[in-house]
């Protein structure tokens, strides 16, 4: 992708992105759709923890048919449901482990799966991605929080659930949740069971491009994940 998906226009939709998070938005999204676009013209793209929209809507102006996203908080979709009006989008209200069963016994499937800001919010990687392979798509993009390690880890931790940002609640009342930040090792494990190369997009030539601190310290990643050849 060389040009910029996003630009200043997006303030008109209520939101107030300054230049440095607009850099790092364009930075996210060159590695994000770093993939051939013949998996996403005219696909289906499954947007998980969609949260405003943002990714669908890139999504479609790089020429998705359609988008699907999940998201656990209804006021993030609706604020999500202004950007993407009159775009073929709709939301589904829930926590992705319920939601994603049900889509998979309606026989859906999708081209393109993004897994972004969305799986260092969760305890199930192994699980998350079973039910990503089930949805049999071309290719998963997973951007993370992720520890540069080659070891084969999880670092478990609590996240406050009422943190708009963080995991949702999983029963009533719920303060905190137990979520877990992958190694790039355990990834590459997780991946391989489910016959998936894994590619990392190359953050080395960033340079000093404003809001990438977290890529320049490699303490966030994006990856891709294809299918082996048989």
């Amino acid at each position: 992708m060389k040009e910029d998906v996003f630009s200043s226009d997006i303030n008109k939709y209520g939101f107030f992105w300054k230049e440095k998070y607009l850099s790092r938005m364009n930075n996210r999204a060159k590695r994000i759709f770093s993939f051939d676009h013949d998996a996403l013209k005219g696909g289906q793209v499954l947007d998980l923890g969609a949260r405003f929209g943002f990714w669908s809507w890139a999504a479609q102006q790089l020429g998705a048919a359609e988008t699907l996203g999940i998201e656990g908080r209804q006021e993030s979709a609706a604020r999500g449901g202004k950007l993407l009006a009159g775009k073929n989008h709709r939301y589904i209200i829930g926590n992705a482990f319920d939601v994603m069963p049900q889509l998979i016994a309606e026989k859906q499937s999708f081209d393109v799966i993004l897994n972004l800001g969305f799986f260092y919010h969760i305890y199930d990687h192994y699980g998350m991605l079973k039910l990503m392979d089930a949805l049999s798509p071309k290719v998963i993009v997973i951007d993370s929080e992720i520890d540069d390690l080659d070891e084969p880890v999880i670092r478990v931790r609590k996240e406050k659930t009422w943190e708009p940002n963080n995991a949702i609640a999983e029963v009533e009342g719920q303060q905190f949740s137990a979520v877990g930040t992958p190694s790039r090792g355990a990834i590459e494990s997780i991946a391989d069971c489910f016959d998936y190369n894994v590619k990392w997009c190359d953050w080395s030539d960033v340079g000093a491009a404003p809001g990438c601190d977290d890529y320049r310290a490699r303490r966030r990643f994006t990856c891709l994940l294809t299918k082996t050849d048989p």
